[in-house]
C-alpha cells in the first residue's frame, strides 16, 4: 500500500479542534482531565510558558504546537501512556501515596456466582477445588496462564480451595493504587487460594515465549506487583505473580521483586513453592 503525504498550512480554527480532540483522547486513555494534559503539553513544548532548560522541543506559536501534535499523534499517545505506567524513581507504596484515602474493607466470597463457559472445548472437567460447585475447566474467557494455574491448583495436594476473582465491581476483591500521574486506579488480583490453611493472593500475567521474551501486555504490572506485595506484608499473607514459561512448559512465581526476565532468580518454579 502506498502512502501519500499532504502538506497544508495550519489553521488554528480547523486544526485547533483536531488538536483538542487528540489531547482529549490521550487524557481519557491515561485517566487525566483534558485541561490538565493540555497544560502539560503547553508547559513542555511552548517556549513562553516553559521555565526548564532540559526541553528540546520549544515552540513559539500555537500553530507550531498544533502541527507537532497532529503530526505525532500516535507517538504522543504511546509516550503519555508509557509515562502513566512507568515507575519513576521508586515505588510509592499504598500507605505513602493514598494516606487517609485508603480504607480496608472486609471482603467475603459471594454465596453464588455465575460463570460463562466455552462449550466447544474438548475438556469439560469439573474443578472440584473451586469454591463454587460445578466450576468447569472450560470457564471463559481465561488466558493460557489462568487455565494452567487452575489445572495446577486442582492437582496440587497442598491447595485446599480456589476462588476466581472478578475484574470489576465492588463485590470483588480489589486493591487501590496510584499511577505515575497520581491517578487512583483499582487492581483486581485473579485468584485467592488456600494453601495449607494459609490464604494466598495470586495474579496471573502473560507468559514468556520459548525465547524468554515477555508476553505480558500490562504496562502497570510492576506497579501492581509492588502494591500487592505491600498488601500481603501488611496483612501477613502470601502470594505473587504467576506466569507461564513456554520454553520449559512450567508455571513460575515471583514473590519478592518483579522482573521481566524469567531466567532471573526472582522467578521460581510454582511447584517448588506450592507443593
Amino acid at each position: 500500500m502506498n502512502t501519500t503525504y499532504v502538506q497544508a498550512p495550519v489553521s488554528t480554527t480547523i486544526h485547533g479542534r483536531e488538536y483538542h480532540h487528540i489531547v482529549g483522547e490521550i487524557a481519557l486513555r491515561v485517566g487525566l482531565k483534558y485541561e490538565h494534559l493540555n497544560a502539560i503539553f503547553r508547559r513542555l513544548f511552548m517556549k513562553s510558558l516553559n521555565k526548564s532548560t532540559y526541553q528540546i522541543l520549544l515552540f513559539t506559536t500555537t500553530s507550531e504546537l498544533y502541527a507537532f501534535t497532529l503530526n505525532n499523534r500516535d507517538l504522543l499517545k504511546n509516550i503519555v501512556s508509557d509515562a502513566s505506567a512507568a515507575i519513576l524513581n521508586q515505588i510509592r507504596f499504598i500507605s505513602d501515596t493514598l494516606n487517609d484515602k485508603r480504607t480496608d474493607k472486609e471482603f467475603r466470597l459471594l454465596h453464588e456466582c455465575e460463570f460463562t463457559y466455552d462449550a466447544s472445548e474438548k475438556l469439560q472437567a469439573v474443578w472440584k477445588k473451586n469454591v463454587y460447585e460445578g466450576y468447569l475447566s472450560s470457564a471463559a474467557p481465561r488466558s493460557s496462564s489462568e487455565k494452567a494455574f487452575e489445572k495446577f491448583c486442582e492437582t496440587a495436594s497442598s491447595v485446599e480451595w480456589v476462588y476466581k476473582n472478578g475484574d470489576k465491581g465492588s463485590e470483588y476483591f480489589s486493591i487501590v493504587y496510584e499511577d505515575a500521574f497520581q491517578k487512583v486506579r483499582v487492581f483486581f488480583p485473579d485468584y485467592i487460594i488456600c494453601v495449607n490453611d494459609e490464604c494466598w493472593i495470586i495474579e496471573t500475567k502473560g507468559g514468556f515465549d520459548k525465547y524468554g521474551n515477555s508476553q505480558d501486555i500490562d504496562k502497570f504490572s510492576p506497579r501492581k506487583f509492588a502494591v500487592l506485595k505491600d498488601f500481603l506484608q501488611r496483612h501477613g499473607m502470601k502470594g505473587g505473580f504467576v506466569r507461564e514459561d513456554k520454553k520449559s512448559g512450567e508455571l513460575c512465581i515471583c514473590t519478592e521483586e518483579y522482573s521481566d526476565d524469567v531466567s532471573s532468580s526472582f522467578w521460581s518454579l510454582l511447584r517448588d513453592v506450592i507443593l
